[in-house]
């Protein structure tokens, strides 16, 4: 559960000073609520230190550990109140769900390249009574070029999410989401696809509506990269791309996505009017 800490009317300030407390492991975020103001929200269990941390970030904001703390995160704050905004891997893999998914991702491939029939023949959607086969699909890539797409939108996006709702909420988005563009594959189409790419089209979704519907300081998903994964959606229903795509699995999970961002208020922000 997150707790409302404070209100800063500078968002360079409110950047160093999130920063310097994930830099001390305590999860902080800062979120725009209109009229250039930021909140700030920490987690429910280390309010109390997070309340001293910023007193005295308050007393003393010039002070060297907190820019130093920026730097080290590989994201420093530029006088001019300037971000870089590159994908920080190093902070992507610190999220024990994203990291979870991925080193799955990983093992099952190499299990494919060991025993191909093997793999297949445990984890496809081939008996439905078997509960774990309606979201093991998700993890079976069948060539490197797929695993490498899906698993660095995994990385951006997916991190993204459990840094802001936690790791039960992305665990129990991916879970449900995997399911959801399975089944929709497995009942319109048959057993023979996999691929992480149901799940990443519902982060996209969710992302991509959650950034439209509240104020964001750093939306994830331009509009021009959002035509372009409509557009490849589109493609593959129209079969004339050189590879086959599980075209309903990601139909359904991009359509999830924007259902669950219109139900699912990120914590600390307000909707645009």
């Amino acid at each position: 559960m997150m707790h409302k800490l404070a209100e800063i009317n500078n968002l360079p300030a409110a950047l160093l000073f999130t920063d310097y407390c994930q830099s001390k492991g305590l999860h902080v975020i800062a979120e725009p609520v209109g009229n250039g103001a930021i909140q700030l929200y920490c987690d429910e269990d280390c309010k109390e230190q997070v309340t001293d941390l910023l007193k005295e970030f308050i007393a003393e904001p010039g002070h060297p550990r907190y820019q130093a703390a920026a730097w080290q995160r590989s994201q420093p704050v530029t006088q001019s109140g300037q971000r870089n905004f590159s994908v920080p891997w190093q902070k992507a893999l610190s999220n024990p769900v994203t990291v979870l998914i991925l080193g799955l991702c990983l093992l099952v491939y190499a299990w494919l390249q060991l025993d191909f029939r093997g793999a297949t023949a445990s984890l496809q959607l081939t008996a439905p009574a078997q509960l774990w086969r309606w979201f093991t699909p998700a993890l079976l890539h069948f060539t490197a070029t797929h695993l490498v797409f899906n698993l660095l939108w995994w990385l951006l996006l997916a991190a993204a999410l459990e840094r802001q709702f936690g790791s039960i909420r992305l665990l129990n988005f991916t879970v449900l989401t995997a399911v959801i563009s399975n089944a929709a594959q497995f009942f319109l189409v048959g057993t023979n696809f996999g691929g992480l790419s149901g799940v990443v089209y519902a982060l996209f979704g969710f992302c991509w509506l959650s950034q439209k519907r509240y104020p964001m300081s750093r939306p994830l998903i331009s509009d021009a990269l959002a035509i372009f994964m409509v557009v490849w959606l589109l493609l593959g229903f129209a079969d004339v791309l050189w590879i086959s795509m599980a075209n309903w699995a990601h139909l359904a999970g991009m359509l999830t996505g924007l259902i669950l961002a219109l139900l699912i208020k990120p914590p600390g922000v307000t909707p645009k009017r």
